[in-house]
């Protein structure tokens, strides 16, 4: 069943030429063993959400074979949401692909904001996320749309690396958001060895806060626009703006947030902010779920841990390993 599963999604994944697709889906599938781990942590992720025979809403999809992988592993009928146009193009055109080749399957592509897609309440037996909340511009809104959404019993599940009390996350997140703020170079890289249709336009972050501090702010000085331009990092438009008033009235700058400064001041999209899994867990209460923080070991003894309830231990565990899962659950 599995290396059927497998071979189902390496064809998904070549049913497309949209350029990102193109660039992104490179190595999928090509190692068997690291194929055989996925899908096994996908039966995981199923079974801690009840996701067998379920209508489920996978929130950032990208192009899509996680969707894929849940809907086979646990027949599930799948609604595969992203918020960038490119990534959902990519996910029809290869269903497409999939069904001309008779092999349709249950999965329905939805492009849109997580925070307020047009769903019907209760709707949903499940909603299942990896690798993509570090993004969404407003997590009390996912997490409300989300309760909202979920029929009384359902389940999300929320899974993801991005953690705050790793040190290697937290080291590789900084150099890249440097990175992404600060390099043209880095730019060019998105543009042509990523997803040269989303980041078409592309600029760095940092770039397009000191446009808009210039534009609004003209006699500002060389300094005095550089230490607007760091210190606005991880704001977006209005609030730039905002700054640059305050500064001119009283010289007062803001502090930026040092776990979620990478962010496109345009759209307000973070750039894999770093999570605390205690404080996702708290907002997701406060929405209405009851909520298990769990960790993800395979092995043993750290398997015996993954339904740990010590603050300070899973701490120490999240310093071996950062991946953490979130079952919230809506009351019956």
């Amino acid at each position: 069943m599995s290396n059927t599963i497998a071979a189902t999604i390496r064809e998904y994944v070549q049913g497309s030429d949209h350029p990102d697709l193109v660039v992104y889906r490179k190595g999928i599938g090509e190692d068997a063993k690291r194929m055989q781990t996925k899908l096994w942590r996908m039966k995981h992720w199923c079974d801690l959400g009840g996701f067998h025979g379920k209508r489920i809403l996978e929130v950032g999809c990208g192009f899509g074979w996680d969707a894929v992988g849940m809907a086979l592993v646990g027949s599930n009928e799948v609604s595969a949401s992203d918020i960038l146009p490119s990534m959902v193009d990519g996910v029809t055109q290869c269903l497409e692909t999939m069904k001309q080749k008779g092999n349709p399957l249950p999965i329905t592509p939805m492009q849109g904001d997580i925070c307020s897609l047009p769903l019907k309440n209760g709707s949903l037996d499940g909603i299942f996320s990896t690798e993509a909340i570090e993004h969404v511009h407003d997590l009390q809104k996912m997490f409300d749309e989300c309760y909202r959404l979920l029929k009384r019993g359902g389940t999300a599940v929320i899974v993801n690396d991005s953690n705050r009390f790793n040190e290697d996350a937290r080291r590789h997140s900084w150099d890249s958001w440097q990175e992404r703020d600060d390099s043209w170079e880095h730019v060019e890289w998105l543009k042509t060895e990523v997803r040269p249709v989303e980041h078409a336009d592309a600029k760095p972050y940092g770039v397009m806060r000191e446009e808009l501090i210039r534009e609004v702010a003209p006699k500002l000085s060389d300094e005095e626009v550089a230490k607007l331009r760091a210190r606005t990092a991880g704001m977006i438009y209005p609030e730039i703006m905002e700054a640059v008033k305050k500064y001119r009235t009283d010289g007062s700058i803001p502090t930026r947030d040092e776990y979620g400064w990478c962010r496109n001041p345009k759209t307000g999209e973070y750039s894999e902010r770093l999570l605390d899994p205690f404080e996702l867990a708290d907002m997701m209460r406060k929405s209405g779920f009851k909520v298990q923080l769990r960790h993800f070991y395979r092995k043993l003894p750290y398997r015996l841990f993954n339904r740990s309830v010590s603050k300070i231990l899973s701490k120490r565990l999240y310093a071996l390993r950062p991946e953490f899962i979130l079952v919230a659950r809506k009351p019956g």
